[in-house]
């Protein structure tokens, strides 16, 4: 009896808990706030190299780990093709490969882009792009571990000047 009383309790204790975080939930109402980050958080359209003229634009490249920072970004668009060249935010990767680790494990050397130093002595990597505004595999060697991490590298056209645009 004791058991069944007992289980009765826990029963009754998940429902209200459920009940109560549900209507917490209900109640709440969005802030301007948050409105106003899902406005600056739409998705920008893809932006090919058809689309820029040829030179030499200072743009934000985001990555999706944190170890693997991007500090600095010029892409050159030229020729209908385009090219970054990322200043990395630490010494810690020796090559990257636009792909996933796992295919960069199974392709050959020629295919990897080593690090080269900048005037500051950064780490810099010249990668070329599909397309600015789109999730674009990188896989990035680590000078320690010898291993391949796999990251997404975003390249933003937000800070492209609209002179710039065809």
């Amino acid at each position: 009896m004791k058991k069944a009383l007992v289980l009765l309790l826990l029963i009754c204790i998940t429902v209200g808990v459920s009940a109560c975080s549900d209507a917490g939930e209900k109640q709440s109402v969005p802030s301007q706030e948050s409105e106003e980050v899902q406005l600056n958080n739409e998705e920008a359209k893809p932006l090919y190299a058809k689309d820029i003229k040829d030179g030499t634009y200072n743009i934000t490249a985001e990555c999706n780990a944190s170890m693997f920072r991007v500090v600095n970004c010029d892409l050159i668009v030229e020729n209908g093709e385009m090219q970054a060249v990322m200043t990395m935010s630490g010494q810690g990767f020796g090559m990257v490969y636009m792909g996933t680790a796992e295919e960069a494990q199974a392709d050959s050397e020629d295919k990897f882009i080593p690090a080269v130093l900048n005037e500051n002595g950064e780490k810099t990597f010249t990668v070329p792009v599909k397309a600015l505004n789109i999730g674009i595999d990188c896989a990035a060697l680590s000078v320690k571990r010898n291993t391949w991490y796999d990251h997404v590298l975003t390249f933003k056209s937000d800070s492209i000047p609209s002179q710039a645009l065809k």
